[in-house]
């Protein structure tokens, strides 16, 4: 949840283009889209449809505040991930050091679930069983 749209893979090559790569990978998402604007814009321009069945007009500057209020909520999002992103590598860095970039995602995230001391512990509730 923190990682950009654009680098949802960090270590790939497709360094432009693998947002498409990704955006493509979630079939279901991606077909759902596209129905959406396939139907949406006959249901809204075709004339006896729009105006006898779904009782509007069809909307010309609007499409201006549609699409810049999807911008900048696209903005926004991406905003907030990157100060989450800057957060929690400070926070990292804070607790692991320095060499916190050379650990793996699950030594960094759970390492302080399966330290060694909690592994004595368990050895020793096993003994005394």
């Amino acid at each position: 949840m923190r990682r950009s749209f654009f680098r949802m893979q960090p270590g790939s090559k497709r360094y432009f283009t693998q947002w498409m790569f990704d955006v493509w990978r979630n079939q279901f998402l991606f077909w759902a889209i596209f129905a959406g604007f396939i139907t949406l814009f006959p249901l809204i321009y075709i004339p006896v449809i729009n105006t006898v069945v779904f009782k509007h007009a069809p909307i010309s500057w609007e499409w201006g505040i549609v699409f810049i209020e999807a911008g900048l909520f696209f903005v926004g999002v991406e905003s907030w991930k990157w100060c989450k992103r800057v957060y929690f590598r400070r926070k990292a860095r804070g607790s692991f050091g320095a060499d916190h970039k050379n650990m793996d995602v699950e030594d960094r995230v759970f390492g302080r679930y399966y330290t060694t001391e909690v592994g004595v512990s368990q050895e020793s509730t096993k003994e005394k069983v």
